[in-house]
């Protein structure tokens, strides 16, 4: 029989990224299609405004960010919130981004959003932008097509990770649910194998579990994380949570919308590098980074069938849930297998979160089999991931990566400066402080209000002072600062200078 290859898995659970957003433009695996992907402000209605995929991702969202309800995923993949049986089992025409955005864009704003705005859910980062899974996903094993158990939010996701059912629910449920199903946990702690879920704030594995079994050495502090693999102590199973409530010494770190995305990159770089500084741990550790749903961001990957877990239907108790059989997964989302043990490539078997506890109860031979049908069907990792090989070799080949930039948060005076800024816009029409509201760190804001001054200094130049004359000179030229998104600098420049006055 083959020998185990690892002693340790360890399990990082972004949140609200899908495949296509984060790595479209990496030239790696399944990413978007060279002539790009383009959604209509009405699903499918090509006689309404086009919105195409863009190079370029927003750190931070506008508004809340999309929308990740089951019903408006629905929308996204459908083009409607409540399809019928036969919609909903035939092949998504991933039309609805747009027009699911801009639902939840006008309940969030209280108004009518711009186009530039929309513009954001078809956005997807260029690989500079994201240092550190863009190097991770290139040097690893990048696997395009893993899926979300659910097309749907974050709690009903997070349960398949951990047990491989959401028993009925398609909604947050308020971090209140009330689950009685064994859990990934309970099984490992029949076999006597140990676990840890490290943690900066809340805990999903405390909120959704009420009867697993578990004390102080199952639940600890992210910072433990780092001294457990430097005292090579770190339990047969480890799940890291992000910090999901945030201060000024700890941000967000979940890549949850509308928070900026790149305190969840150091958090990455700290996972990895703790396994980085330390061979003789890390030669015994697969880690996996995944994110849990898609976030309401575009793919083109229509997600497939599969089987219930557990026969339970969708709860339809509250006005806001529509029907859902368990019978489809959710959208595609970025997953990363990482051991030096592994040659950088593609896996392009399809997997889903019900993979994770699937491989481990296979791989431990865990006392209670598997969890549900959705873990026992699932593919696994088992045979082509977890096991000793005579053709494995370990690889020094492997980045060293390096904590990126870290935004800061504006602070109230920065914001009234900024608000003010956009008020030096040349066109009277452009001077309202709605353009400024997603912009939430220092080097952004300062970078707007350079290029406004510009506009402004031009505009008195170009135009002789005359008011209401609009600028033609090249103020949208200006060379945007390293953090400034590509969606940003299109919005500015289109602002400078309308279509048609162009040079």
């Amino acid at each position: 029989m083959p020998e185990l290859l690892f002693e340790h898995f360890v399990v990082l659970m972004l949140e609200n990224r899908s495949f296509d957003h984060l790595f479209g433009y990496l030239g790696v695996g399944d990413g978007l299609p060279p002539s790009g992907a383009t959604n209509y402000l009405v699903a499918g209605n090509k006689k309404t405004e086009a919105f195409s995929s863009r190079k370029g991702g927003d750190y931070s969202a506008i508004g809340q960010g999309p929308s990740h309800s089951l019903k408006q995923t629905n929308e996204q993949l459908f083009g409607e919130t409540n399809p019928t049986k036969s919609v909903a089992s035939s092949t998504p025409a991933m039309n609805g981004f747009v027009a699911s955005f801009k639902t939840s864009l006008e309940y969030d704003l209280k108004r009518a959003p711009t186009s530039s705005e929309l513009q954001q859910v078809m956005n997807a980062f260029d690989p500079v932008q994201l240092p550190v899974l863009s190097a991770l996903a290139k040097n690893f094993v990048l696997c395009d097509r893993w899926f979300s158990d659910v097309p749907g939010p974050t709690m009903p996701n997070r349960a398949f990770v951990h047990a491989a059912t959401a028993q009925g629910y398609t909604d947050n449920e308020n971090w209140k649910p009330k689950f009685t199903c064994k859990t990934l946990y309970d099984r490992l702690n029949d076999s006597r194998f140990s676990w840890c879920n490290y943690h900066y704030d809340h805990t999903d594995i405390l909120a959704m579990y009420p009867n697993l079994k578990g004390g102080t050495t199952n639940f600890r502090a992210f910072s433990e994380y780092v001294a457990d693999v430097a005292a090579d102590r770190l339990p047969a199973y480890s799940f890291i949570t992000p910090a999901f409530m945030g201060t000024s010494e700890q941000p967000v770190n979940s890549m949850h919308a509308p928070k900026d995305v790149r305190p969840g990159e150091k958090l990455v770089a700290d996972v990895y590098t703790a396994l980085y500084q330390h061979p003789e741990v890390w030669q015994k550790t697969l880690l996996i980074i995944l994110f849990d749903e898609c976030g309401g961001y575009y793919d083109h990957v229509a997600p497939p069938a599969t089987v219930s877990p557990d026969g339970i239907a969708g709860r339809t108790n509250q006005p806001w849930l529509v029907p859902f059989d368990f019978k489809r997964l959710g959208l595609r989302v970025p997953a990363i297998l990482i051991s030096p043990w592994f040659d950088a490539g593609v896996d392009s078997t399809v997997y889903s979160h019900s993979t994770i506890p699937g491989s481990i109860i296979d791989v431990l031979n865990l006392k209670g089999g598997y969890l549900t049908e959705r873990d026992k069907k699932a593919a696994k990792l088992t045979q082509r991931y977890l096991m000793k090989t005579n053709n494995r070799s370990w690889r020094t080949n492997v980045p060293n990566v390096e904590v990126p930039m870290q935004p800061n948060e504006i602070d109230a005076i920065q914001r009234e400066v900024l608000d003010g800024a956009a008020f030096l816009d040349p066109d009277p029409k452009k001077r309202t402080a709605d353009r400024v509201e997603d912009i939430r760190d220092p080097a952004l804001g300062r970078q707007f209000i350079r290029t406004q001054v510009a506009k402004r200094i031009e505009h008195k130049i170009a135009a002789r002072g005359l008011r209401g004359k609009l600028p033609t000179a090249s103020a949208y030229r200006e060379l945007p600062g390293p953090v400034v998104s590509p969606a940003r600098i299109a919005e500015l420049r289109r602002k400078a200078d309308p279509p048609g006055r162009r040079p």
